[in-house]
């Protein structure tokens, strides 16, 4: 195999490794825009309702996201008591370690 081939390939190679990691970082930040979504559905839940909770963790976990048991076990707590102004549970949501998922 001559050089510019191997050259070729490893360049190839490189650039796919490099696009494959960069799009994975990326998928698994969550965005502002994210976060409100996920802090209005946990607003509308009536209080205790585990079940709504729940729903509203569900459906932000998109793009392949599943966050560990922590993650969920902090958005669950920013919910806890009355029912909190959405602010409020933003920037509650904030804390938690949202960009923590499961491999």
């Amino acid at each position: 195999m001559d050089r510019r081939k191997l050259a070729m390939i490893l360049s190839v190679l490189y650039i796919t490794a490099t696009t494959t990691t960069l799009a994975n970082a990326q998928e698994a930040a969550f965005s502002e825009s994210e976060r409100r979504g996920l802090a209005t559905c946990l607003s509308k839940c009536p209080d205790g309702d585990k079940a709504c909770n729940n729903r509203c963790i569900s459906q932000a976990q998109t793009k392949g996201r599943i966050w560990a048991d922590d993650v969920r076990t902090c958005i669950r707590a920013c919910r806890a008591g009355a029912r909190p102004p959405v602010d409020q549970i933003l920037g509650c949501i904030t804390g938690c370690r949202l960009d923590r998922i499961v491999q």
